[in-house]
């Protein structure tokens, strides 16, 4: 992926929020990229929680992750037996 053909579709205020919205986009074919996440190689991690985190996509996928972003928002934990603490 090169930048120039990059778009910023989500901004994460630290990368455990963003990294699920990545997971989902690559899952769903697009190829997507963290950006921003740098915590000194491990020296200050709170550091990537001071600025947030950004996730690009390759601009001709843009529309579609932004599409793929609201669905992932909106999706529900279905009830399930297995999800039931006393299946019945």
């Amino acid at each position: 992926m090169v930048f120039s053909d990059e778009r910023k579709v989500f901004y994460a205020d630290n990368p455990m929020d963003a990294e699920p919205i990545l997971q989902w986009l690559r899952g769903n074919g697009i190829d997507a990229q963290l950006i921003d996440e740098d915590d000194l190689g491990g020296l200050d991690p709170a550091l990537a929680f001071a600025h947030g985190t950004g996730v690009v996509v390759p601009l001709d996928d843009a529309d579609r992750a932004e599409a793929l972003i609201a669905e992932y928002g909106d999706a529900k934990v279905q009830d399930t037996e297995e999800l039931r603490d006393d299946p019945q």
